[in-house]
């Protein structure tokens, strides 16, 4: 890696970093970063994924330090999710990209709708009755979104914020450190496989991480100085810039 490639990296991780941990979406923007700079797209994911775990983890202890969210429930999601990511990471050789890209675009979409037309959701703490097929929609959701994050993760953390806001009546800033715990658990999970299968690349990895750490504390700071509604403005954006950037890869 050379001098210019790093500096790139650098600051293009910084800014995938921020953008991750206030609204997610960061791996649209890295992942294609370290394909530009030469590696290969599986070893771009399995070394993004290994360089998400900093950003997530450092994004969901700030976020515990300044709004302590539900520790319990993020644990009992992260278990359901890392099985989903033990199984993406392990058929990301095999998987239909292509379509996989159509459909987080479909979903992507219908999110932003919802949100849109729920001019409250996401604003405020919100009381939701726990039933059991609630909590059995929710369990299968993490574990489904686990599966997409082992295999790519682009938008993982956007798609956890819906279902919490959504299904869990969580603001979303309440929601966003929970977010970020289970999507560290999850590519924690996938790690070891990409490892195994020699998929990472540490040196780009290191060098993304330590933007990523930067670009998390920062985040952090941001999305609790911008606010819910701030929040949902960029939530909304993403949704169509993330839409438009699966469809046309």
């Amino acid at each position: 890696m050379d001098l210019v490639t790093a500096i790139v990296i650098l600051l293009g991780g910084f800014f995938a970093g921020i953008l991750n941990t206030v609204v997610g979406g960061g791996s649209l923007v890295s992942v294609p970063l370290l394909i530009t700079a030469g590696l290969s797209p599986h070893l771009a994911i399995g070394t993004n994924r290994l360089a998400m775990v900093f950003n997530t983890g450092v994004g969901a202890i700030e976020y515990y330090r300044k709004v302590r969210f539900r520790i319990k429930t993020a644990l009992a999601l992260s278990v359901f999710a890392s099985a989903g990511s033990l199984l993406g990471a392990n058929i990301v050789l095999s998987i239909d990209e292509v379509t996989l890209r159509y459909v987080i675009a479909a979903l992507m979409l219908i999110m932003g709708s919802v949100i849109f037309l729920k001019k409250r959701l996401g604003l405020e703490e919100g009381e939701v009755k726990k039933s059991r097929s609630m909590i059995a929609a929710i369990l299968t959701l993490s574990f489904l979104l686990g599966i997409y994050g082992g295999f790519f993760g682009a938008g993982v953390s956007t798609m956890f914020t819906f279902v919490f806001v959504s299904l869990l009546g969580m603001s979303f800033i309440g929601s966003a450190g929970m977010t970020r715990f289970v999507v560290s658990i999850l590519s924690m999970t996938a790690v070891p496989v990409f490892l195994f299968n020699m998929k990472i690349d540490f040196l780009y990895g290191l060098v993304l991480a330590l933007s990523f750490v930067a670009g998390a504390k920062i985040g952090v700071k941001l999305a609790l100085k911008a606010g819910n509604i701030w929040i949902r403005r960029l939530f909304l954006t993403l949704v169509v810039v993330s839409s438009i950037r699966l469809l046309i890869p």
